[in-house]
């Protein structure tokens, strides 16, 4: 009876050890996935997205004031 454990032990080991491992592994990644602030990184880029979103519009009421100016001045 030992006998067949052991050697049922010995067929699944390394698959065992390889989910192991692979488990081990994603909670490393997910814990370097954030950064020294513990923002991770999907909520820096969402921030990163709004901060480029609000340049846009002052870049664009920029551009629509020196249009406006440059017309009064041909005017």
């Amino acid at each position: 009876m030992s006998e067949e454990w052991i050697s049922f032990l010995m067929a699944w080991l390394p698959f065992i050890v390889l989910i192991v491992v692979l488990v081990v592994m994603a909670r490393w990644q997910g814990m370097r996935s954030r950064g020294p602030s513990g923002v991770s990184l999907i909520e820096l880029y969402e921030q990163q997205v709004a901060e480029a979103r609000k340049m846009n519009t002052t870049l664009e009421r920029i551009a629509v004031a020196l249009e406006q100016r440059a017309q009064r001045a041909v005017s």
